[in-house]
């Protein structure tokens, strides 16, 4: 049974291995900067990786084939400075950091969380248009095995040469406006580090399979 468990483990860290090594090689072959359908491609890309995965690498492994992938294609320091909104001011340089290091953490905990097995689901890119001040909406859906649809539009801006999700709007509900909501009204109560505390532990809890 031991070495039975060990086989499972060691080959479970190669398929992480080269799942990554394949994401990586995926964003480098990449032009220098990539359109925005093309970094919501990757992402949707990774996540279906991780769904068909997603049972055989366990919670862990999702985690450390996501985290790049999110990191490079959202720009989460700038969702959770607007999710605050006029709370931001207010944080020091030290609390800033906390804040977005642990929602970063959380956001993407989140995806590993939720994006746990395949059910021969696939993503498909409709359209993408302009928004204004200079921002992108990239239209997809995933469409499920009973071939029902969940559309999701992605918000992208500019970040030196790359475009990054700011918001994702799933079957018209705002992820930014649910966060936005959320944080304040823990905010109007508590401090910055009770809201950290909550995340944090929201995280902890994830993965549980």
């Amino acid at each position: 049974m031991r070495l039975s468990t060990m086989i499972k483990k060691m080959l479970g860290f190669l398929l992480i291995a080269a799942m990554l090594s394949t994401v990586t090689s995926t964003w480098a072959e990449q032009p220098h900067q990539e359109t925005p359908e093309q970094v919501i491609a990757i992402l949707q890309e990774t996540l279906i990786q991780a769904m068909q995965q997603g049972q055989q690498i366990g919670y862990a492994g999702r985690l450390k084939l996501l985290a790049p992938v999110i990191e490079q294609s959202h720009d989460l320091a700038t969702i959770i400075r607007t999710a605050l909104g006029a709370h931001w001011a207010g944080l020091s340089t030290e609390q800033r950091q906390a804040i977005i290091k642990t929602f970063s953490e959380h956001s993407i905990a989140t995806y590993a969380d939720r994006f746990d097995r395949h059910d021969g689901e696939r993503f498909t890119l409709i359209e993408q248009r302009q928004l204004p001040r200079e921002r992108i909406l990239v239209r997809s859906q995933l469409i499920q095995a009973d071939r029902t649809t969940i559309t999701f539009d992605y918000v992208l801006h500019h970040v030196g040469n790359q475009w990054r999700i700011i918001n994702i709007v799933v079957d018209g509900v705002s992820d930014l406006a649910l966060k936005r909501a959320e944080y304040n009204a823990v905010l109007q109560k508590d401090d910055i580090e009770t809201l950290i505390g909550i995340l944090e532990e929201k995280t902890a809890q994830m993965g549980q399979d």
